[in-house]
């Protein structure tokens, strides 16, 4: 199963410059199996939206891709990327429903620093969380004890994630620290430039979290 762990829409990630449905078919055309929507979650983003109405709005690029994707059996996870609103960093979240986005957006809105965010969600076992290209200028690198993993390979080519760095620090963080390739799908070109191969199906995100577990070091898709 080929499938890309970043990927964003134009309905909600403000630099996404695909609408999801055409990302879908993309995807499809390129040769993948799965997606993985992680649009922005952002500290404060539209907080002045009622809750309810603010999580359909951050849904509503993984629901129209998971629309499209049910017509052209492409599986589309749901995932996030979250920004704490202490600084610029980016963090890969997967393990998620639905009804987790609401919660999330409260934690991050009521300023939960990234380190207490991870052991609390450590303590329901199912969510995952991975730094997001922790190397690009004028980023901090997480704890390693605040993570699950980190973002190794991000193919984006308009940013140097250097990701030789990546992976010289995920690898210091031991024979379980997850390390993940993900294309950071915003635009047309950026499309298929990462991934991850899986010998099983996933079919969703709480999958996911538990094959990137069992799978710290899986085949990672790498464009050059």
């Amino acid at each position: 199963m080929k499938l890309d762990l970043h990927v964003h829409t134009s309905e909600v990630s403000g630099c996404g410059k695909v609408p999801a449905a055409e990302m879908v078919r993309l995807y499809h055309e390129a040769g993948y199996d799965a997606i993985v929507i992680t649009d922005h979650l952002i500290a404060g983003k539209n907080a002045e939206m009622p809750m309810d109405e603010r999580a359909g709005w951050y849904l509503s690029g993984y629901r129209a891709a998971k629309a499209e994707g049910e017509r052209l059996g492409l599986t589309v996870i749901l995932g996030a990327e979250l920004r704490f609103d202490c600084g610029h960093e980016d963090y890969l979240l997967y393990g998620i429903t639905e009804a987790d986005i609401a919660p999330i957006m409260r934690d991050l809105d009521g300023g939960i620093l990234p380190g207490d965010f991870y052991r609390r969600i450590r303590e329901n076992g199912r969510m995952t969380l991975i730094q997001a290209h922790p190397f690009r200028p004028e980023l901090r690198q997480a704890p390693l004890d605040e993570l699950d993993g980190i973002e190794v390979y991000n193919g984006h080519p308009e940013h140097d994630s250097h990701n030789d760095l990546a992976m010289a620090r995920a690898m210091q963080g031991g024979e379980g620290f997850i390390k993940t390739s993900g294309s950071d799908a915003h635009k047309i070109h950026h499309v298929g430039r990462g991934g991850m191969i899986a010998e099983e199906p996933i079919a969703d995100s709480l999958d996911l979290a538990r094959w990137l577990r069992a799978h710290p070091n899986g085949e990672r898709i790498e464009t050059r």
